[in-house]
């Protein structure tokens, strides 16, 4: 549920789920349930004293989609990293050593299905050592997006929030397959145009060897990268809301894929440009720590990730801002 905020005129017949006897004023803007002026203390809480509650705290993150910057997050995040970097850095350390031990498996079960003489069978395990790696990443990432959540709200980083996500598996698969079809359709897409302006008369040639025997034309060729490059603003533009679907999966309790992708998208309403240059300035963070002779890696990934924690409260809080 968005927030709403009716100032002084009331929705008639709203009240307070908490306190039935007061008009509401907004709505939660994690479970959707009617607040009044108590409940938001005064208009300065967007939560609901419950969800404040389950979150362990009763800070308010300050941001809202309308009310970021790049220095207020990173001011903020700052003041929190530097309280909690170690257990940040051992966290991205916990995160990617499990991680690197899936890879690793999922790189030996083919070659043991080759060791038994089947071929079959190292098709089997090739494909369930894919499945193995991308959920374990997967779920890892999104537990330690949780984590970040509850240190945003002035909790203590816990490391075995990396571990409370396993519930999600099926909902983060499901997501997968759907990114997975619809990245396919656009890219046959922009193939085939590539392909038309490129291929003279559009046809492929019958056979492999036949295409040293095509009279490409240099026109149509360059033509066709210039299209390609074009195409790199609108490709940025449809996927960059993805930039937000790992939050939005472990926000959400029980997150359904196709409204987590609408979400997203809503989220990235109008806020395109300013996150495409916080994702450029939180890639140089990670790199910053990679010239740090990679010593400062992990804490430069842990602070990148909570940049990324906070930028997706931002945006979900305030307006209309579910698809």
């Amino acid at each position: 549920m968005s927030e709403m905020d009716w100032g002084g005129g009331h929705q008639a017949g709203a009240h307070c789920a908490l306190h039935p006897e007061f008009l509401a004023q907004r709505t939660c803007v994690r479970c959707g349930n009617f607040m009044c002026a108590t409940c938001t203390e005064g208009g300065t809480q967007s939560s609901c004293p419950t969800c404040r509650a389950r979150l362990g705290s009763g800070r308010e993150f300050p941001f809202r989609r309308d009310t970021w910057s790049f220095s207020g997050l990173w001011n903020y995040c700052f003041e929190i990293f530097k309280r909690e970097w170690v257990m940040l850095s051992v966290s991205v350390l916990v995160f990617l050593g499990i991680t690197l031990i899936a890879q690793l498996i999922s790189n030996i079960l083919p070659l043991v299905g080759e060791a038994l003489g089947g071929q079959a069978l190292s098709i089997v395990l090739t494909v369930a050592s894919f499945f193995v790696q991308n959920v374990v990443q997967g779920v890892l990432g999104l537990g330690l997006m949780r984590m970040l959540f509850d240190v945003l709200h002035g909790r203590r980083a816990d490391i075995g929030k990396l571990f409370s996500q396993l519930h999600k598996v099926w909902a983060y698969l499901g997501t997968l397959l759907l990114l997975f079809l619809a990245m396919i359709g656009v890219f046959v897409v922009l193939g085939g145009i590539l392909f038309l302006i490129a291929v003279p008369g559009g046809a492929l040639p019958s056979t492999f060897s036949d295409f040293s025997q095509v009279q490409w034309d240099s026109s149509r060729l360059i033509l066709a990268g210039f299209v390609g490059l074009l195409s790199l603003p609108v490709l940025i533009y449809l996927f960059l809301p993805l930039y937000l679907l790992q939050a939005e999966l472990a926000y959400e309790e029980h997150p359904s894929p196709m409204q987590a992708l609408r979400n997203c998208y809503a989220y990235m309403r109008g806020q395109r440009l300013p996150v495409f240059g916080f994702s450029l300035v939180n890639g140089l963070v990670i790199f910053a720590g990679m010239l740090a002779c990679c010593v400062g890696l992990l804490p430069a990934l842990g602070l990148s990730y909570l940049l990324m924690a906070a930028l997706y409260l931002s945006l979900r809080t305030g307006g209309d801002t579910h698809g």
